[in-house]
């Protein structure tokens, strides 16, 4: 049975649902910001663009409580890592925390720059912090699909770590373990 709060040997649930929610809705904006970035205008295209824009002030949400949940609970032992990995794993992580926090916030400021609201789970309007600026929308466009391709590096090298400790190092770290649903606490 997985506890709640994290042990030596395990992230704890609530930090692991935090973790593959979070990975499943990130591939989702990233794949439709894609889409969208290469989208002619169309009805289709403005329905897109309001569920990306939902779902990016839920990640942006669910981030914030990740943090919070993070500063508050304990995190696993990871003195076994070698120096390297451990230093990799705080950085990656490190920007992995930016971008997804980074990249709504610039969405809403290249949203507002364009004219339009954003609203918080597309029920509460955020206030504008931004003005409308025709001119340089399209700059705040190009901005954001260029931090979005920031995050797919940094997500693919997070990615190819959790695989290369899964398969090639057969966990020997437990890292794989720790984050996993079926790893033993």
């Amino acid at each position: 049975m997985t506890n709640f709060k994290a042990s030596q040997n395990s992230w704890g649930l609530i930090a692991k649902i935090f973790h593959w929610l979070l990975a499943i809705l990130l591939i989702w904006q990233i794949f439709t910001g894609i889409n969208l970035h290469n989208m002619e205008f169309s009805p289709a295209k403005i329905g897109f663009i309001g569920i990306h824009k939902i779902i990016g002030t839920f990640i942006f949400t669910l981030v914030v409580f990740r943090l919070i949940w993070k500063f508050f609970n304990s995190k696993p032992n990871t003195s076994s890592l070698p120096k390297f990995h451990r230093y990799a794993s705080n950085t990656i992580h490190s920007l992995l925390y930016a971008l997804v926090i980074w990249i709504p916030l610039q969405g809403t400021m290249m949203t507002q720059a364009g004219g339009f609201d954003v609203k918080l789970f597309g029920i509460i309007t955020i206030p504008k912090f931004i003005e409308t600026n025709f001119e340089m929308y399209p700059a705040y466009v190009q901005f954001h699909y260029q931090s979005m391709i920031a995050l797919i590096v940094v997500f693919g090298i997070h990615l190819s770590a959790g695989l290369y400790h899964r398969f090639i190092n057969k966990d020997k770290y437990r890292v794989w373990n720790r984050m996993s649903f079926w790893g033993k606490d």
